[in-house]
């Protein structure tokens, strides 16, 4: 019988599942406490997620989420990394903790944008800009054939200044 205490941490899993565009299970087994607080601290730093729960009450969460992929991989101890945002931040915090950890930090499954991705896809996930550099570039890539447009405009209208000038000129003479 569920405890109203599992069925709050349900609840609350399943919402944050829902919300997620990126979840990752991480296998944390062999990294001692105080590493595993730092890893806290540079997920929180990265606007990221991570939350250790059971298995059953993770399973129940995902379904409830309509995340059923990732059922096979809810095996031993796991650890979810939750990205609500920018779903590359995780990828690369997660790089760079295997890393830094010399691979005890170990990715057992990715769930990327609404699919399954393979785990040495997460590393090529990792060399992708952010959302927010992409839609930088994607901003200079739009705005730069108007800048192009209004510097040729703006030149033919000098020229054209230029040419009435000494059209001006030019009767200013023949008149004087």
């Amino acid at each position: 019988m569920p405890t109203p205490q599992k069925e709050a941490i349900v609840k609350e899993m399943t919402e944050k599942f829902s919300r997620a565009n990126s979840v990752f299970l991480a296998d944390f087994t062999g990294i001692d406490v105080n590493t595993i607080n730092q890893l806290r601290r540079q997920f929180r730093e990265a606007r990221v997620e991570y939350r250790v729960l059971k298995n059953t009450l993770a399973k129940l969460s995902l379904h409830n989420a309509g995340i059923t992929q990732l059922d096979e991989y809810l095996t031993g101890v796991n650890g979810y990394v939750i990205s609500y945002d920018d779903p590359t931040l995780p990828v690369k915090v997660v790089e760079k903790l295997k890393k830094d950890l010399n691979d005890k930090f170990k990715l057992k499954a990715a769930y990327f944008e609404g699919q399954l991705v393979g785990t040495d896809q997460v590393a090529s996930l990792a060399k992708l800009p952010s959302k927010q550099e992409l839609l930088g570039q994607l901003c200079s890539m739009l705005q730069s054939p108007m800048t192009k447009l209004a510097g040729t405009l703006n030149a033919a209208m000098q020229n054209l200044v230029g040419a009435l000038k000494a059209l001006e000129e030019a009767k200013k003479e023949q008149q004087g």
